[in-house]
Parts: structure tokens; sequence; C-alpha cells
């Protein structure tokens, strides 16, 4: 048995027993369930209706559905840990195909212009040199995008896997510290334009400003800690994370535009469509993330190499 078998016996070792664990507890009481159903039908004479039969098979059956999706998801969970390593080489095959038919459709298109002006050497040398430069430039264009392209599935990929089936930690979670939202983003880090920073909200990529990615860091900066996220307005005011030069937020103004941004960026990504439990505000002047610290991701090495330097001391916050 080599190292991944190995890997996979073990992560579905692992899935079995959380699954034993999760069955004794929905199929706890059970018995005594059932035998309360048959003493009512005792109590009425009826142990022999056919009601009877009905009512402790719904009941077996209600804890059996209750349980059998725990079968998927812990296997998903487990089996995601063996999963990154083949993943990522099957990602690099992936790329290396999309690599090869670049360059390979890009020698054709010189092939094809060169066949074009091959009966007039002249035109061909004044021209050969700005052409190549042109193939060459849109070459590196297609392998930017191949590489950006190839990114966004692979954090895609992240997001869909592990978290429609809470830990039980996580159900501690929201339950102490009451988060409104269950919407999961992967901050990308990557600004393929400028002020224009891309994320991926519930698996949909979409870009916002830096004042806006600056605010959302410094929630989540404060989400991290695990201690519920709430962090005052003052606080934020004080330490002064908008740039005096920022044309989204001048330094010194005081007003709520910049959250009321925020939400509105994130409105129409979101699983509820309500940006105000995602931001939430408890009407003192305290704000927060309201979902939970794991499902919001990042970069931290590409938000570290981000041009804005608040941006790169909000990185250097992050775990």
């Amino acid at each position: 048995m080599n190292d991944e078998e190995n890997k996979l016996k073990e992560a579905f070792e692992l899935s079995d027993l959380l699954y034993s664990k999760r069955k004794d507890e929905i199929m706890s009481g059970l018995e005594e369930k059932l035998s309360e159903i048959t003493e009512e039908f005792i109590g009425a004479g009826g142990y022999f209706d056919t009601r009877h039969v009905e009512f402790l098979l719904k009941e077996r059956i209600k804890r059996v559905k209750e349980l059998v999706p725990h079968r998927l998801n812990y296997d998903l969970q487990n089996i995601e840990k063996v999963i990154s390593p083949i993943m990522e080489n099957i990602y690099k095959k992936i790329y290396k195909r999309a690599l090869g038919s670049i360059e390979e459709e890009m020698k054709n298109v010189r092939v094809h212009m060169i066949d074009f002006f091959v009966n007039d050497s002249f035109f061909l040398s004044s021209c050969l040199k700005p052409m190549n430069k042109t193939v060459d430039e849109e070459k590196c264009r297609l392998l930017e995008n191949a590489e950006r392209d190839m990114e966004i599935f692979q954090k895609r990929f992240e997001l869909k896997i592990g978290i429609d089936d809470f830990s039980e930690e996580q159900k501690r979670d929201y339950k102490k510290h009451e988060y409104k939202c269950k919407d999961k983003i992967y901050i990308l880090g990557t600004s393929q334009y400028f002020r224009s920073n891309g994320i991926i909200i519930n698996e949909v990529k979409m870009t916002i400003g830096d004042s806006i990615l600056k605010l959302l860091l410094r929630f989540l900066v404060e989400l991290k800690k695990g201690s519920g996220g709430w962090i005052s307005r003052d606080t934020i005011l004080d330490e002064n994370i908008f740039n005096s030069d920022d044309p989204d937020h001048p330094k010194g103004i005081e007003d709520f535009r910049i959250y009321y941004e925020l939400r509105k960026a994130l409105k129409g990504y979101l699983l509820k469509k309500d940006s105000n439990k995602f931001i939430e505000n408890d009407r003192k002047k305290h704000y927060r993330i309201s979902t939970h610290p794991d499902f919001i991701k990042y970069d931290r090495e590409k938000l570290l190499s981000h041009k804005d330097p608040q941006i790169k001391r909000l990185a250097e916050e992050l775990p």
C-alpha cells in the first residue's frame, strides 16, 4: 500500500469514527421513542393497526434521513486533506496543457503571418519585428490570464469543500457569538487594475476598491481573534487606516459612506442578499463581519505585496 492509499485509509477511518459518534447521538433515545409509540397504540387497542407499523417505520426512517447526509460530509471533510496534494498535481497538469496550447497557437500565428508575406521579402523584413513584438506581448497576456483563471478555479474549489456541515466547534461559535450569516469569502490579494482587488464571494468572482478592502480587512483582523469580531467605529477612525490621498475616503471624513459602500459592493453576492446582516451594526457604533471566521480566507503573501501600505499593514495582523 503506497503513501496516498495509507492517507486515504486513515482519512476514512477518522470519518468512520466521527460518523459512528454522530450515529450514537442521533439514534440515542430511539428505542424509548418506539416503545412510547407502541404503548399509545396498545392503550387504544390498536397494536395490530397498520398505522402502528407506519409510525414505527417513519420514526426509524426519520433518524436515518438525519444521519445519512453526515456520511458524505464527513468523508468530504477528511478526504480533502488527501485530495489537496493530488489536486495540486492535477492543477499543474491542466495549467501545463493550457501553456502548451498557448505556445502552439501563437506559433501557428507566426507561421501563418510569415506565409502571408512569403512573396514579399521586403514587406516581411519591415513587418517581422513589430509582428513578433505583438505576438510576444499577446502571448504574455494569455499566460497571465491562464494563471489567474487557474487560481480562481482552485479557490472556488476550496470554498466548496468542507464547510456545509459545521463542526461542533463552529456550532458552538454560532451559538456563542450569534453570527447571522454563512457566507464564504476568499480574498485573492491580487489587483488586476489600479485600485481593483479580486475577491471570491460564495464561489463568484468580483472586485472591490482599496478603501473597501481596507475596511473589510480591518473587520477580518478583529473576526480572526475569535471573540465575536466586534470593533467600534471610533477605533477604526483612530487607527486612520484610510490614506489621506485616498479618493474613495479622504482623511477626516467621519460619515457612514465607507460602510455603506462595503455593504453595497457585497450585497448582490451574499446568500441572503442582506448586507446589513453580513456587515452587522449593534446600533452602538460597533460593527463586525457576521459570519464564522473559518469562512473568510485570504492569500496573506499576496496581500503583503500590495501597493497600498495600509493594506500591507493589515495583512501583517492577519494570522
